[in-house]
This record gives structure tokens, sequence and C-alpha cells, in this order.
């Protein structure tokens, strides 16, 4: 008995403990020399708990319906977090225009994607037991529904985005049936610390206000955007 024990608590604590440092891709900073000129520098990409990712498949499409609600790409966010085996994986609702929550495989999922790929880094390294809240979190939201609805809704006097609606009405979720993806990455953050509750509202923060810090000011707890690329330069 004591010897099972023994294994499961090991068993468990490398399911928590760090992962292996492995790069996955590029980042590009853009520097400018001392001649003026800019240039890119790509820089390993080393993906830790808590990065938030942001997508931009280019549609004309969602390019229409987000003018409409009043913003831009990217289209779409995720989460990075720590699956139970240790392995890390994305948190998305709604990932490539479906229709319900997925917890995707990191490397894949960056080297799949259609489109370009945003990364802000996380500058705190969260503790082992909130990344396992982290965890917890996302298996519980795997397979629910996107909130297709309250997506269309954006683009209407109903939404609570703007204005004394959203002073009095937005909030963040710890749980919901259907999520959006902005939200459900709020929600995340939220829960260890990524994300100031009174600044940051899940219901009324899209994709692009965690971009450029203009809606939201998020550079306290996480690193510029930077482009993510499998390269180390761009095609010529």
């Amino acid at each position: 008995m004591i010897t099972t024990l023994g294994a499961l608590v090991t068993l468990s604590a490398l399911a928590f403990a760090e992962p292996k440092l492995i790069s996955v891709g590029y980042l590009w900073h853009q520097k400018s020399t001392p001649g003026g000129q800019e240039e890119i520098q790509a820089v390993p990409y080393v993906p830790c708990v808590g990065d938030v990712l942001l997508f931009d498949d280019m549609s004309r499409f969602w390019t229409f319906l987000y003018k409409i609600a009043g913003t831009a790409p990217p289209f779409h966010a995720g989460i990075v977090f720590k699956k139970p085996d240790g392995s890390l994986a994305v948190l998305e609702s709604g990932p490539d225009d479906t229709l319900h929550v997925f917890l995707l495989d990191i490397h894949p999922r960056l080297h799949d994607f259609e489109g370009s790929i945003l990364i802000r880094q996380t500058k705190k390294v969260l503790s082992q037991e909130e990344s396992k809240k982290l965890t917890d979190f996302a298996v519980a939201q795997d397979g629910k529904r996107y909130a297709m609805w309250r997506l269309l809704l954006q683009g209407t006097p109903v939404r609570h985005r703007g204005g004394i609606k959203e002073k009095i009405l937005a909030t963040t979720y710890a749980d919901r049936s259907r999520w959006l993806c902005a939200e459900i990455v709020v929600s995340a953050g939220t829960l260890v610390g990524l994300f100031d509750p009174a600044k940051v509202k899940g219901t009324t923060t899209y994709p692009l206000d965690m971009v450029d810090d203009v809606r939201i000011d998020l550079s306290a707890t996480f690193e510029p955007p930077y482009y993510w690329s499998s390269l180390t330069a761009p095609k010529r």
C-alpha cells in the first residue's frame, strides 16, 4: 500500500512538474539597426502556461462582421495550459470556425494553422497550484458549445459592450455552458491572476483588445505581442 501510494504521489508530481523547455517555432522581434533600417530577429519560442495566442485567418467574412461590431482582426484567441499528462496545449472556444471548446496540442496547433498568429508571453510564472487550477478549468470546459448567438449579437445594440450597459452588466464568469473565444481566455486567465477582474471583463473583451493595450492594458502581466513563425526569416 505504501509503495502504491508513493507511486501515485510521484506520478501526480510528474504530471504537474514544469514540462521540458522546448522551443516551438520562432517569435519575430522587429529591431532597428544603427543605420535606421528595420530587421527581424527570430527568437525561439518556448511556450509557457498562461501565454495568450491570437489568430487571424484573413477571412473577409469575419473582417466584415467584426467591423460591424466595431473591432478588427485578430479573430480568435486561446490560452496555453498544461494537460493532465504534463504536455502543453491551447484552450480554445470555436477554433477554425468550429462550434465547440477544444484542447489542442500546441505544436500541431501552431504549425497547422493557416494564417498569422500573435503571441503574448506571460510575465508571470504560475505556481504549481495555479497551473493545476488552469488545467482543471480547461478540462472542465472541453466539449462545451461555442456561443454563436452571443457572437452575432455583438453587432447589435443588445450587446453589453460600450456605454452604461458595460459598466452595469459586464462581468467575467467562472463557468458557462457556452463560450466566446476571448471570453474563455479572460475567464481562465482571471482564475490564475493574469487578468485584473476589476479592469478586464470577459463578456466585453474582443481578441483585438488583448493585442494593442488600448482598451485594456495588459503590459503588467504580458510581454508585447510578437508574430509567431516556423521560419527564422520571411520568405523572399
